[in-house]
């Protein structure tokens, strides 16, 4: 079942590189949508895909680009579900933010 994930994440050395890593699982994933750095310097996630497949990549997300959680920039994250809208073509990483 397709569904949509939104997710917001705040911490440390979240720049382009982290972007990078985002949109590898995204695509591995086979997900849609865009990821972007907001104005306040947090990063938000728009996915559109399966449900189990969202699951995985909102658990990476969640734990970060460190194999060890202590490590991890994420310092705060939140999640909101929704049905997917089908809004996405593919993955992509935008310059801009809100």
């Amino acid at each position: 079942m397709q569904k949509c994930i939104e997710c917001l994440m705040w911490g440390r050395n979240l720049n382009y590189d982290y972007l990078l890593w985002i949109y590898n699982h995204a695509i591995n994933l086979e997900l849609k949508g865009v990821a972007f750095v907001k104005n306040d310097g947090s990063i938000k996630v728009v996915a559109e895909g399966e449900e189990q497949n969202l699951l995985f990549f909102m658990r990476k997300l969640q734990t970060g680009k460190k194999r060890f959680f202590l490590l991890s920039p994420i310092e705060n994250f939140s999640v909101s579900w929704h049905e997917a809208k089908n809004d996405f073509d593919d993955f992509s990483i935008s310059e801009s933010g809100e």
